[in-house]
């Protein structure tokens, strides 16, 4: 529970971060009907922002560009600055909020929570609480920046390999870097990141026939308690020829892809794709676990 409903925080003081409490309650209530164990994720209180479409609203009363600025920070996994909180804020103004105003509210709501360790008596740092809602903001990045795109509707991801259950998906890969090169050749999105790139196919895969695709889904690893893998894509469900491919990502700038580099992030990933292959939730399915690195939007390595 606490990576999904824990983080909040309101004062630079704090020494401890709070749980969001209707969602703890309304979770274990859940779980309590059900008997059996529950992905905090899939289970939300009705009277939280599911769908971002409250999120969505504020970025659209908000001056032009602000909701660009906070995009990228998101995806750049920055923290948010602000000198003061702004006070009495009137949601019927007919003024558009400035940044003080937009920051203020996404605090206010939850959105964002005080980050204690960067605050100082100058201003305040804000950060994403938790799991939800980062995943909150990824809805709204996906919702407003990439589905709207003629180049994200028009570019094609070839998952036939994927389809057919094989284990070489190098043309799935040859593929991303095509989709990758477009998206950000075209600034559909400005902010080139890890985070980015693993949000932008996510959002392509979901909008494909055949697939089902998970992002950072949590997993439950014997020994080594919950993991959030990058990218769970599960094809044919319910068939006898079900596969899922388990894929971890790793993203390294141009400017820093350096031979060793590369090999330390395939290294990485690796060990830890073939952690995340043991979860109880792959338990008696046929499960193919892969690493993909990426030197900007080039994939150089899929193994």
């Amino acid at each position: 529970m606490r990576p999904v409903y824990d983080g909040y925080c309101f004062s630079r003081f704090a020494k401890h971060t709070l749980y969001n409490s209707s969602m703890c309650l309304y979770y274990l209530g859940e779980m309590r009907k059900a008997k059996v164990f529950l992905a905090p994720e899939k289970y939300m209180d009705p009277a939280s922002d599911h769908d971002s479409s409250k999120l969505q609203q504020l970025f659209d009363i908000a001056e032009d560009d602000l909701a660009d600025n906070v995009i990228d920070t998101y995806l750049a996994e920055e923290t948010f600055y602000l000198g003061n909180l702004a006070q009495n804020i009137n949601l019927n103004k007919s003024a558009k909020y400035n940044e003080e105003q937009l920051l203020s509210m996404l605090y206010y709501l939850g959105y964002l929570t005080i980050d204690p360790a960067l605050s100082d008596q100058d201003g305040l740092s804000l950060k994403i609480p938790n799991k939800f809602m980062s995943r909150l903001f990824a809805q709204c990045t996906a919702n407003l920046k990439l589905k709207p795109s003629a180049i994200f509707k028009e570019q094609k991801l070839d998952i036939s390999p994927l389809l057919d259950g094989a284990s070489d998906i190098s043309a799935f890969a040859d593929s991303c870097t095509v989709f990758l090169t477009a998206i950000f050749t075209n600034q559909v999105l400005t902010h080139m990141s890890e985070m980015a790139l693993n949000l932008t196919l996510h959002t392509k895969l979901s909008s494909m026939r055949g697939v089902i695709a998970e992002l950072q889904k949590s997993l439950r690893i014997p020994g080594k308690g919950e993991k959030f893998a990058d990218l769970v894509i599960t094809v044919n469900r319910g068939k006898r020829n079900e596969s899922i491919y388990l894929i971890e990502l790793r993203y390294a700038a141009k400017k820093d892809a350096t031979e060793a580099r590369i090999e330390s992030l395939k290294k990485e990933a690796t060990e830890q794709v073939g952690t995340y292959k043991s979860a109880l939730e792959f338990k008696d399915k046929n499960v193919m676990a892969y690493a993909m690195i990426f030197s900007g939007s080039e994939c150089v390595y899929c193994g």
